[in-house]
């Protein structure tokens, strides 16, 4: 008689926002990735087509959003199965049920561990010790029973590599316990705490779910991983993945674009407060800032080391995300890989993707000098800048 493994799963709307904000990313692209951002992503081996991914990836997030277990499984094994070779044989779809059950417990214990954690975190200084358990079934492997009612201090260099899942089919959970409960129970010597090993392949780790460029940067700012860095951002270009209503992109330029979101926010609201463009420059290469500039209601110079390439944003206190004419002559003098141009709440990316015509580069040069006169056209610089992203010159879209 084989024995039946029961789960129980629950809503959490943290839970099923982290499985579908996961870009897409067929195999290939998804093993260039590097570790820390795998989890960024999403990817099915043997699957390359992006749609099959997504909606795969969606089925998946349906459990945390209130389906039960064996829902979820019946509609991923029903996505999977024209993958499976064989067709609607029974091994196949055995098969198809298989991979559903693996996909299922994958990403949704790493899912429901991420919210966990993120709440664990906020809740940190009230409750600032974390306690190992596991589901305590005939199942539990013996590296994870051994860890069972381990008590250390949350911020442990411990949990970075055993924070449940840590490896492939872990159930276990953490618990957080204030500081009178964990001495109550026993706080764990950390010179006895277990260090079993993850199986090969394996990766995940809470931290690495909503860490930005800036804060991988400073996790390599020191001489001996500059080198590595380099590396990292290399990486990241190379990998293609796509977000929901995204074109596929690189995960650097969707790293870029959290940046920019971030800086965003901040820079628009105090355009809005004083009336004055604000302007900010990064390595294209690094993601490291370059510089900043503060200008006036009518424009802002960006500061521009001749020797990088570099992405810019700059805020339009106007409330109009709309490359202006002189945005256009700017990006495409300094070279710009990709600007960002913040109004309010609105985040607009733009590119030069390759030289204008010698009369649109005059109609540029005009439309700036009668913006600058007071009379310009929008409605005809609005269908000119139309026609240059139709016919491939420039690339415009707006942020979610």
């Amino acid at each position: 008689m084989t024995a039946q493994l029961t789960i129980e799963t629950f809503p959490n709307e943290a839970a099923a926002a982290y499985i579908r904000g996961k870009a897409v990313a067929d195999p290939k692209n998804f093993g260039a990735l590097p570790d820390q951002l795998k989890q960024r992503a999403f990817t099915v081996a043997g699957i390359e087509q992006m749609d099959a991914l997504r909606r795969i990836r969606d089925a998946i997030a349906k459990l945390p959003e209130g389906a039960s277990w064996d829902e979820a499984k019946r509609e991923i094994a029903a996505e999977m199965s024209p993958y499976v070779a064989g067709g609607d044989a029974p091994a196949p779809r055995n098969a198809a049920k298989a991979r559903a059950e693996f996909l299922l417990r994958t990403h949704g214990f790493q899912a429901y561990a991420v919210a966990r954690h993120q709440q664990q975190m906020e809740d940190i200084e009230i409750f600032p010790y974390w306690k190992y358990e596991t589901v305590g079934d005939s199942r539990v492997r013996a590296a994870h029973a051994a860890l069972d009612g381990k008590i250390l201090r949350a911020d442990d260099p411990w949990w970075k590599t055993h924070y449940p899942p840590w490896d492939w089919g872990c159930r276990c959970i953490v618990v957080a316990l204030d500081e009178e409960d964990a001495k109550e129970i026993g706080i764990s010597e950390r010179k006895d705490m277990p260090t079993p090993q993850r199986s090969e392949g394996f990766a995940f780790d809470p931290t690495n779910a909503a860490i930005d460029l800036d804060a991988l940067y400073k996790s390599y700012d020191t001489e001996a991983k500059r080198p590595d860095w380099k590396l990292f951002a290399a990486k990241c270009r190379q990998a293609t993945v796509q977000a929901d209503g995204r074109e596929p992109e690189t995960m650097w330029e969707l790293m870029l674009d959290g940046k920019a979101r971030k800086t965003a926010a901040a820079e628009a609201a105090r355009s809005d407060a004083d009336g004055r463009e604000r302007a900010v420059v990064w390595d294209f290469l690094t993601g490291r800032k370059l510089g900043d500039a503060t200008g006036d209601a009518r424009g802002v110079t960006a500061p521009h080391p001749e020797t990088r390439e570099v992405c810019t944003l700059h805020t339009h206190p106007t409330g109009d995300n709309t490359p202006s004419p002189a945005d256009l002559l700017t990006g495409f003098n300094i070279g710009s890989k990709v600007d960002y141009i913040a109004a309010g709440k609105k985040l607009r990316r733009w590119q030069w993707l390759k030289t204008p015509e010698p009369e649109d580069a005059r109609r540029i040069r005009q439309f700036d000098d009668d913006n600058n006169a007071g009379r310009i056209d929008i409605d005809e610089y609005k269908r000119f800048l139309g026609r240059l992203a139709a016919e491939g010159y420039i690339k415009m879209e707006v942020l979610p």
